[in-house]
């Protein structure tokens, strides 16, 4: 458990946050840019045409 209380050092945590942070940002927005894409590819798949 020493790692922990080496990551719980304010040096540490003020460029942890921001990286995670940043990588959680990018994964939402990948996460919402896939649901889109299925949720279009299942219109298409129905015979809608969200193109028209």
């Amino acid at each position: 458990m020493e790692w922990f209380g080496q990551l719980l050092q304010p040096q540490v945590l003020s460029l942890l946050i921001p990286i995670v942070a940043i990588v959680g940002a990018f994964a939402v927005a990948a996460l919402n840019a896939h649901h889109k894409h299925q949720e279009r590819i299942e219109k298409i798949k129905q015979g809608f045409n969200p193109e028209k």
